[in-house]
């Protein structure tokens, strides 16, 4: 009995010993230090010294005061060198943004996969990372943070040019780029109000970018505003700002669009946009029409004799009637007037 023991005691050793292993590590990119605003990546290897069938399981990741973005379906793949074994595996990477300045702790994380060879899943745990977030230089408590590797700020004016008058429109499109930035973390950018035109923005369009290949680049916002004039003179449509943080020169910086100077000029035979004549059309009633007077009576004149004329057997008929009663009428007969005092006549001389 001891001896079928000792056989079965070896036999799970020699399993044991040709069970894969599984190895976790993790690091911040670009370090324990960042701005408010700034995306720093949590990358986290997953090795072992076997090969993956299928992709690692990784926990959520909710930091209080941060935005996370999850690892994306595509993994970078690694092969390392460690105490002389070769290990490959895949490379896992959390997008962390913090919005506030104070000082974060990530907790570790537990890493489940199945490597080839191994008889169950394994799993590993991450160690416990810090890191710290300051407001940048140039930015006051409250004010929000842009950071970008590189911003691109322009826009375009339709129509570009020409003569405008009462009643157009003038439409300014700008378009807000930002390097490795959220697209909703670029700011809405002020609408500006002119004296003598009326504002009509549209819904931002605000979206991510990529380099092609699936992975982010930055992010894009468009925001476009129609101007109607109101009145003829001179206009200007303000130059607009937008102040962001260089996370490569580590400086605040400007992007700025110029104003827009145009005029515009009476028109007189502009017609006004909530007209009553147009509303009349959309309802389909007829609109007021003037005629001349001598029109009026003429058409009058034309609809009496239009009338005569397709009445004229009625007035034949009924003065054929009038004439027949008069030849056929009965004589008049005389009625004598009574006494007004009859029997007392005599009492009068």
């Amino acid at each position: 009995m001891t001896r079928y023991c000792l056989a079965l005691m070896l036999l799970t050793g020699l399993v044991h010993a040709d069970e894969p292993l599984l190895s976790v590590q993790s690091r911040l990119v670009p370090g324990d230090a960042v701005v408010v605003g700034q995306p720093l990546q949590l990358q986290v290897d997953v090795l072992t010294n076997s090969w993956f069938t299928s992709g690692a399981t990784l926990p959520h990741l909710s930091i209080t005061g941060t935005d996370v973005m999850p690892p994306s379906g595509e993994a970078q793949h690694l092969t390392q060198q460690v105490q002389g074994q070769t290990f490959t595996g895949l490379r896992y990477t959390y997008r962390i943004i913090p919005n506030l300045a104070q000082e974060f702790t990530i907790a570790p994380l537990t890493i489940r996969a199945t490597p080839a060879q191994a008889s169950a899943e394994l799993s590993a745990q991450t160690p416990a990372l810090h890191f710290t977030a300051s407001l940048p230089d140039g930015f006051k408590p409250g004010e929000p943070v842009l950071v970008a590797s590189a911003m691109r700020f322009n826009q375009h004016i339709s129509p570009d040019g020409g003569t405008l008058k009462v009643g157009d429109s003038i439409t300014r499109t700008m378009t807000l780029q930002a390097d490795d930035a959220q697209g909703l973390s670029l700011p809405a950018l002020p609408l500006a109000t002119v004296d003598g035109l009326s504002a009509y923005p549209k819904t931002a369009r605000i979206e991510n970018l990529d380099d092609g290949r699936g992975n982010f680049s930055g992010g894009q916002r468009i925001d476009s505003v129609s101007y109607r004039i109101e009145r003829s003179g001179d206009f200007e449509l303000p130059a607009i700002s937008v102040k962001w943080w260089d996370s490569v020169n580590h400086k605040a910086q400007l992007s700025q669009v110029p104003p827009v100077s145009f005029k515009a000029s009476a028109d007189s035979s502009y017609t006004p946009v909530f007209s009553i004549v147009q509303d009349l059309k959309q309802l389909g009633q007829p609109t007021r029409l003037r005629l001349p007077e001598s029109v009026l009576i003429l058409a009058c004149i034309l609809l009496l004799a239009g009338i005569g004329y397709l009445s004229r057997r009625w007035w034949l008929h009924s003065l054929s009637v009038a004439r027949h009663w008069l030849r056929t009428r009965p004589p008049r007969k005389t009625y004598g007037l009574r006494p007004l005092n009859p029997g007392h006549d005599k009492d009068f001389p």
